[in-house]
Parts: C-alpha cells; structure tokens; sequence
C-alpha cells in the first residue's frame, strides 16, 4: 500500500526512512485479529509522508481511513488461526530541518480559539483541575503562551525521573506528579494537564526519534494562533525543535488516542509476550520490510 500526500517542503528538509514492527505472542491460537494500527507518518507541521506500506504475519485483510484527529490509521484483521502476530511498516518523509521561530503571544489571546474548547478539556489520563494550583506556581507571572509553555516543559523535565517499570499506559498525570517518575508517555501527560489548567490549548503527539532505536516517544503540542501546533518535549526538555527530531505518527488529547497499534482477538488464551522497537534512517538508502523484521531481534520484551 502507497500514499503520496501533501505538499513539498522546503529545500531545507531531508528524507528519512522509518521502521516500526511489533510481535505479539499468545498462550493458545486466535482465532480471530482485528486491530487498528496507528505508526504512519502525518502530513503538516514541517512533515511530508511520501509512502508508506504495512505488512502482517498472518496475512491480514487491511482497510485504511482517517480518524477524527488526521491520524492515518489501518484496519488489520487476521482470520486465520494463529499463536503470534506480527505487524510491519515501513516508510519514507521528508522532514525540515528549521526550528520554528515565532512571537510570542498573551495566553488571554487563546480564549476563543476553537482549539481552545476541546484541547483544554479533562481525559481520564489528563485532569486540569487537579493541577491547577502547581501549575500557577511553575508559570508564576507568565503571560505568554512560550513562555508559560517553556516554565511547564523544563519543570517536568527537571522534577521527574525517567525511570521504566514504574507506570503503566493507565498512570495519570496527578499519579506520576505523586510518583516523580516515569517515562515519556507520562511526562507528557503532566505537561499536558498543567498547560491544560492554566488555558493553553495542547495536545499529546506520538511518534520516533530520529536520532536513536527504541520505541515511540511522546511530546506535547501546543497550540499558537498564528504558528498552529508547535512541540515542546518535556523527556528531553527541548522547546520548539525542528520536525527533524520526529517522525510523527499520531495525535491525540491523551496516549488512549494515538496507542500504535490497539485492538481486540478471540482465543481460549491470553496475550502472552510482546516486543515492539522502531528505528529512523537518513539518506538515500530506502528500508525494506526484511529491515524492519530484522530489527524486533533485538526489541524490547513486555510481559503481558
């Protein structure tokens, strides 16, 4: 499957490969696979998806649509029986190479943006409320939206710990201020809920870093009325990186809305393993799907 999307970039852009697998593993057969897979590159933002193509082990019926956040997303379904499912893609986007450089602006400005509505709201991850008073404290007498943004991503960065095995994909953002540590999913969550408390309209983006193998990271985005989405990645406590850093596969208000691949299958059993790693690659080499295959030798195992 191919899609050829969006406009060109700039000259000052590169084109980098990316890989992504998964393997999941069951205790008896499965009679029955149907999953949405979401580990496709976006367009916009400084991105330009070129192709794309996805692969399966079993054999998987796939169907592609967009979901309500612009997320391209495929339907896999297997129906034949099976003890592993494998899932592959591979892929090429051209990235800027820019940092964005933009005027601040008053956070009072953001109060009737229409993002403002949805992307200040409460998920079950994410509760404004509960935050709102150390927001105040961190953002102090800020006024601007970078700047209030800025205060909000280096406090995370700088008061929790990354540390695995802590929290799980259920962990809220006022749990991880009580735990102080956790790992990306988790610090953008708590960025989020305190951006959120003090009106900045953001939102939860999910994808790879393109300078290191490992699984997909995540980073806030928030929302400039006049510059539109613009990230801030509380893990590595970097504001306004170029969409090189990235590849970006996802968005959402919380990690429920972007989960890679997510689903449910039919067995006597329970979901046993699984291992999932991804990888970006500059220049002119283009990945195959072997690449991606050969990588989960070396993936990172989660008991299920």
């Amino acid at each position: 499957m191919q899609a050829d999307m969006g406009p060109g970039l700039s000259e000052q852009a590169v084109v980098a490969s990316y890989l992504y697998s998964a393997r999941y593993e069951y205790s008896q057969a499965v009679l029955h696979n149907d999953n949405q897979v979401r580990v496709f590159p976006r367009d916009g933002e400084g991105q330009q998806a070129l192709h794309y193509e996805i692969w399966t082990q079993p054999p998987s019926r796939v169907l592609p649509f967009s979901d309500r956040f612009g997320n391209q997303v495929n339907r896999v379904r297997a129906v034949e029986h099976h003890t592993q499912l494998v899932v592959a893609t591979t892929g090429r986007v051209r990235l800027s190479t820019l940092a964005p450089y933009v005027e601040d602006v008053s956070i009072e400005s953001l109060r009737e943006v229409p993002e403002s509505f949805e992307y200040t709201a409460a998920t079950v991850l994410v509760d404004p409320l509960r935050l709102f008073e150390l927001a105040g404290e961190v953002i102090g007498g800020a006024t601007g939206l970078i700047e209030a943004a800025r205060s909000v991503t280096d406090w995370v960065h700088g008061h929790i710990h990354y540390l695995r095995g802590t929290t799980d994909v259920t962990t809220t953002a006022h749990e991880v201020l009580a735990a102080g540590e956790g790992v990306c999913q988790d610090m953008a969550h708590l960025a989020l809920a305190m951006m959120r408390a003090v009106g900045l309209p953001c939102r939860y983006a999910s994808g790879l870093l393109t300078d290191q193998v490992g699984e997909t990271h995540a980073w806030v985005e928030f929302f400039h009325p006049d510059a539109g989405w613009l990230a801030a990645d509380p893990t590595r406590g970097r504001m306004l990186p170029p969409a090189s850093d990235y590849v970006k596969l996802a968005v959402g208000l919380d990690y429920t809305d972007v989960r890679p691949i997510s689903g449910t299958f039919l067995s006597k059993g329970a979901a046993a393993h699984l291992a999932a790693i991804a990888q970006v690659r500059f220049g002119e080499h283009e990945s195959s799907m072997a690449d991606a295959l050969a990588l989960l030798d070396d993936a990172h195992i989660v008991p299920r």
